[in-house]
């Protein structure tokens, strides 16, 4: 694993491989305000009067546009290989962690005030389903846990009890 120095303090993380022909640019570090994320980042050449973005994550894997680009570990300036997998099916966000707003701790899991149960939900594909209310809250984190393994596969962000 080497490092790419980055603008605001932020370093990517890259496999031995990668390091020479990703070094020959200069990167900065992007905020990406959606996802309260950095990303490296490149400019292009000129090309009749226009610039575009190049994300580091992307030209490691030479993604095509329509493919989306996971980070497994979801450390999004860890660019090692071993970290990145191609998204045909557009899943990645099955890899989100908890919200910041959640209740409970547990992602899709939280508090329901009428039945004073633990409600559980997953999202799959623009769909929400629900799970069952729960009165101990560890059961629904098992529950949300067995649904998305089944749901999600390996995008699946399992929580930990």
């Amino acid at each position: 694993m080497r490092e790419i120095p980055l603008t605001q303090g932020q370093v990517a993380l890259v496999s031995d491989i990668d390091y020479d022909f990703l070094n020959q640019w200069k990167w900065y570090a992007q905020w990406d305000f959606k996802g309260q994320c950095f990303y490296a980042v490149r400019n292009s050449k000129m090309i009749n009067g226009k610039r575009t973005r190049i994300w580091m994550h992307r030209l490691i894997l030479n993604a095509p546009n329509d493919i989306e680009v996971d980070h497994r570990n979801r450390n999004t300036l860890d660019n090692q290989r071993h970290n990145l997998r191609l998204d045909p099916e557009k899943r990645n966000q099955q890899n989100r962690g908890t919200q910041s707003i959640n209740t409970s701790g547990y992602k899709g899991v939280s508090w329901h005030k009428e039945h004073k149960k633990w409600q559980v939900r997953i999202t799959s594909q623009n769909k929400r389903y629900h799970l069952g209310y729960f009165d101990v809250k560890e059961d629904g984190v098992k529950r949300y846990n067995e649904e998305a393994i089944k749901l999600h596969g390996e995008f699946a962000r399992l929580n930990i009890i």
